[in-house]
């Protein structure tokens, strides 16, 4: 029988079938007595029977076509090997030049910082100056000295005209690739396992579960509680 673009033999449909109708046949299933819990051992036992065959049927079908899928596989395999070998090179180069442009910007922006700083700290030296200056001609005329007065004051305004702010230019960037984006993804690397904080740490759950199995009632671990589980085995 054809099912789509595969075809499937009749006798794995009739496996099918019969698999399909096993949970409507179990559904009412209820346990009373013995001959109930015999009964149902013996249904399980029937649907791992059932369950065997599906499956060799189905190995029969799916084996041959991944074993050439498998050869497909390792035929294009060295050619994309190749390509993500040849892409992750060429994204390595993009992002160290991207890291060394950052690393030259925080520089250069830090330099900058320094440059407007004593920019800024050169006027407020200036400008105290000039202040002085126009305090000692204050000084001078109430004195009566007039012609200190004018000279200090236009000494002060000699500074003040010195005082005109003179920003440091800003470097221009070089121009990105385009078609590229470069974005800086922050991961941890844990340098001492004893300092991470507990809220990180993360419980070995199979670890704790082969301690289980091991110790049985004996189990005991603070913030565990050990407990049986019930496992059904049909032979």
């Amino acid at each position: 029988m054809e099912t789509g673009l595969i075809t499937i033999p009749e006798e794995s449909l009739v496996l099918i079938e019969q698999a399909l109708a096993f949970p409507t046949r179990i559904e009412a299933v209820k346990i009373i007595t013995p001959e109930d819990a015999q009964g149902a051992v013996d249904q399980t036992r029937d649907i791992k029977a059932l369950a065997k065959k599906l499956e060799e049927h189905r190995k029969s079908q799916t084996d041959p076509k991944r074993k050439e899928i498998e050869e497909i596989m390792d035929r294009y395999r060295p050619a994309t090997d190749a390509l993500d070998k040849a892409e992750k090179a060429l994204k390595g180069a993009i992002s160290a030049w991207d890291a060394e442009q950052r690393r030259i910007a925080a520089i250069e922006a830090e330099n900058k910082r320094k440059a407007d700083q004593v920019e800024r700290d050169r006027l407020a030296a200036e400008q105290k100056k000039s202040d002085d200056l126009l305090a000692q001609a204050d000084a001078a005329a109430a004195s009566g000295d007039v012609a200190a007065a004018e000279a200090l004051e236009n000494q002060a305004a000699q500074v003040q005209t010195s005082t005109s702010y003179i920003a440091t230019p800003a470097t221009i960037a070089p121009e990105k690739p385009k078609g590229a984006a470069v974005k800086q993804i922050w991961k941890c690397r844990v340098t001492d396992p004893n300092l991470v904080p507990k809220e990180y740490w993360v419980i070995n759950e199979k670890a704790l579960d082969a301690f289980a199995k091991a110790m049985k009632e004996n189990a005991k671990l603070p913030g565990c509680e050990f407990y049986p589980e019930a496992s059904v085995s049909i032979r």
